[in-house]
């Protein structure tokens, strides 16, 4: 909610001032300077402001299964989450394995919720965790599971860390 107050307040902000003037006064600019300021404010600060509510959230998810479903994997990494953070992309790519683990897609959810998992998401971790000791992999779910207990993942997962 913070990220949508910022993104949409701060267009909202550098509109009043160069409607009010203090913006050309602030920086010493020429109106179109202020009114470029302005616009570039409204144009990226607006959909940041979209991307942050509960169906912005969804749309970015459905553009990356979308693509995820036309292209694979290692094109939507490339193309959509290079420019994140590793922490910030591991959060698109859980949420793309949520989708997929909906959709009915295990095999496709459980490399995603790796990638996640390798990019530090605790979440992922604990989701990989449990698909792989559903399977038979203790050892290496017990792994993850302390990995995102390390990582700060504090909710309680049954069956974790039992033998």
């Amino acid at each position: 909610m913070l990220l949508f107050a910022v993104s949409a307040g701060v267009p909202v902000a550098f509109v009043g001032g160069a409607v009010t003037g203090w913006t050309r006064s602030v920086i010493g600019a020429p109106t179109w300077v202020s009114w470029t300021i302005a616009v570039l404010a409204v144009i990226t600060g607006l959909p940041l402001a979209w991307f942050s509510t509960t169906p912005g959230i969804r749309s970015a998810t459905n553009l990356l299964l979308r693509a995820y479903r036309r292209e694979g994997l290692e094109y939507v990494e490339q193309q959509y989450l290079s420019r994140l953070t590793p922490y910030r992309a591991g959060i698109q790519l859980y949420n793309l394995a949520l989708a997929l683990d909906h959709a009915g897609d295990q095999d496709g959810a459980l490399a995603v919720y790796r990638s996640a998992a390798d990019r530090g998401s605790p979440p992922a971790m604990v989701n990989l965790a449990y698909w792989l000791s559903r399977h038979g992999e203790e050892d290496e779910a017990q792994e993850w599971y302390r990995r995102a207990a390390e990582a700060g993942y504090t909710r309680v997962v049954p069956g974790a860390g039992e033998r």
